[in-house]
């Protein structure tokens, strides 16, 4: 090659990307819709890193103009010892894959970075994140995989879906003496997804000796899992009968009810005490006990000011004061 031809391309310019090249570059930062991104641009005059503020600057501004409906639906989701509920408006957005693949990026950005500062009971394994720790996680956690932080991944889905979305609560492990030797296992109901549904629940199983061995591991995953399994779909209160304050006025049913260890066991084999019992002993175990566990259902609490349709129309029209 001569020298003329390495300085020649050594200076010469990269190509200009294509309107279509910016619009997908658009579309990957902020998941703005194909006209949306390509009308950005050309109110920018093709400028990238203008349009891409506009575009920002306008989710921010969905995001603001919903802030105050009402979230009701959603899904909680789980992640290492922990979940976290994320809402919606209606089951219309829950449904929506970009719903859904937000609420993974969520339950993504918690695995190793939520805080576990929480409030409760001191004594308590599971407890629930401060309301303040996990305003100030939103801001400043960043989703895996990307540059954005949790706030804007969420901001991005409400600009598209056009409905406020809200992390509400999120329930974590917390680190002690309490969760030495300790195993968790998670399951959710009401989603196309195991990772998340309507309901879910958390177990810790004190087990010993630890870690178990490895022929015995598949079990004992199978068994806590089914564990969260029984918490979802039987709403204990309580662990075991000493953890109530008074047995005394209630009944045998009101009993088995309330009391996991009390309850059949979804999978057979007698009650749930008796399958931990047998279960401790086919596999050689010292200890085998459920520390705690925690249930969390979708819009619990939340509660819904009931309005007349026929009403709001005749106020918005002004037939109504």
């Amino acid at each position: 090659m001569s020298t003329f031809l390495r300085r020649f391309l050594s200076t010469a310019t990269a190509p200009k990307p294509s309107v279509a090249q910016l619009v997908a570059r658009l579309r990957k930062e902020t998941s703005a819709p194909i006209a949306k991104a390509k009308a950005a641009l050309e109110e920018s005059n093709f400028d990238f890193e203008k349009a891409l503020v506009s575009l920002k600057k306008s989710a921010q501004k969905t995001s603001e103009k919903v802030a105050n409906r009402t979230t009701k639906e959603g899904f909680v989701a789980l992640f290492n010892a922990g979940m976290v509920e994320v809402n919606c408006e209606s089951d219309f957005v829950q449904r929506a894959d970009l719903f859904r693949a937000a609420v993974k990026d969520v339950a993504g950005a918690c695995e190793g970075s939520l805080s576990a500062d929480a409030t409760g009971s001191s004594s308590s394994l599971f407890r629930d994140v401060d309301a303040d720790v996990l305003a100030k996680w939103v801001d400043s956690a960043i989703v895996p995989g990307t540059s954005i932080t949790v706030k804007e991944r969420t901001v991005e889905a409400i600009a598209k879906l056009g409905e406020n979305i809200r992390i509400r609560k999120a329930i974590t492990a917390v680190t002690s003496e309490k969760s030495n030797n300790v195993v968790f296992g998670g399951y959710t109901h009401g989603g196309s997804d195991f990772q998340m549904g309507k309901i879910a629940a958390l177990v810790a199983l004190r087990v010993a000796p630890y870690p178990v061995s490895a022929s015995s591991k598949p079990a004992l995953d199978k068994l806590v899992k089914q564990l969260a399994q029984q918490v979802v779909g039987f709403s204990p209160s309580v662990v075991r009968d000493s953890d109530i304050v008074s047995t005394l006025a209630k009944s045998k049913d009101e009993l088995e009810s309330l009391v996991l260890e009390r309850q059949q066991f979804l999978a057979g084999g007698g009650t749930v005490k008796e399958v931990l019992n047998t279960f401790k002993q086919n596999h050689a175990l010292t200890d085998l006990e459920i520390v705690e566990f925690r249930r969390l259902e979708v819009g619990e609490g939340i509660e819904v000011v009931e309005s007349n349709f026929a009403e709001e129309v005749a106020k918005q029209a002004g037939l109504k004061a």
